[in-house]
């Protein structure tokens, strides 16, 4: 296999030797699609919140959230491989996003995590495994905390939280946001703050939806994230970009070595956008973990 994976207690030093002396360095993926071919779209509605589904394949059922301001068509190739493995996707596009909509000036994580089990409890699915990157992943331990028992397993792709970036990397990421950047330079500030070196921006350099990560970023500043952070009880993955500079990987390190029952896998040459830099290596991870909890 080309990752490796290390289990729960683990120190954190030995985590980055083993990582690096062992994962080949690949890479990243050329192809990553947007246009969700294949698909079935649905529309989820609860009195003034509308959300908007993708669904694929069949099996038991994972749900994948996506990233601060990013669309559910992120997780396309994911996606597809996941639904060719056995399992039933479902991709959310949360407020905001597509044709989601719902408010936003109030909210906590608590009630972007409820959108969710609306979704789930509308397609009539009693236990699910929830799967979120990067912003997705806050949203994801928010859901595997408020409905526990009904969660198989949860997948977080990057764990950031507690070990912040440095301030230059956060400028370089807020910048992305900045609609008043020329092409250049919010190709600069993307590749700077999102990818390993010497991988190609080119697949983030649009779907960005600038003022809902605004309004995610405000309900993430509402929400006391500490009764939340461990995500639940269920078996947990970590997959980690070694390279990735907004969610260093020390705080995946220290989130696997405090939680039961959690495992990391981390690559060389992955930044924070991970799923267009190693695509076919996630998908590895991914799936091997969901086979396990057969």
């Amino acid at each position: 296999m080309p990752f490796h994976r290390i289990r729960q207690r683990t120190s954190a030093s030995l985590l980055y030797a083993v990582a690096i002396a062992l994962l080949a360095i690949v890479p990243a993926g050329t192809a990553f699609g947007a246009s969700l071919e294949g698909w079935s779209r649905k529309m989820i509605d609860k009195g003034d919140v509308h959300i908007e589904i993708f669904e694929r394949g069949e099996g038991q059922t994972v749900l994948m959230h996506p990233s601060l301001g990013r669309p559910a068509q992120d997780f396309e190739a994911l996606g597809n491989s996941v639904a060719k493995a056995g399992y039933h996707v479902v991709l959310i596009n949360p407020r905001g996003i597509g044709e989601s909509t719902g408010p936003m000036e109030t909210v906590k994580l608590q009630d972007l995590g409820n959108d969710v089990w609306m979704v789930a409890d509308q397609l009539g699915l009693e236990n699910v495994f929830m799967l979120g990157q990067n912003f997705g992943n806050r949203v994801s331990r928010t859901v595997s905390s408020l409905q526990p028992d009904r969660v198989i397993g949860l997948m977080l792709l990057a764990a950031g939280g507690e070990i912040q970036p440095s301030k230059a990397t956060w400028a370089e990421f807020e910048k992305m946001y900045d609609p008043k950047l020329s092409p250049e330079e919010h190709r600069e500030a993307v590749m700077n703050s999102m990818f390993a070196p010497g991988n190609s921006p080119e697949a983030f350099l649009d779907g960005w939806h600038t003022k809902t990560a605004e309004l995610q970023t405000k309900a993430a500043e509402r929400t006391d994230f500490k009764p939340l952070f461990n995500g639940g009880t269920a078996p947990a993955l970590v997959v980690q970009g070694l390279q990735d500079k907004i969610a260093p990987p020390q705080n995946a390190f220290d989130f696997v070595s405090n939680r039961p029952n959690a495992r990391l896998v981390a690559f060389p040459n992955m930044g924070h956008a991970m799923l267009p830099e190693q695509p076919d290596h996630i998908a590895d991870a991914v799936i091997n973990f969901l086979n396990d909890q057969k």
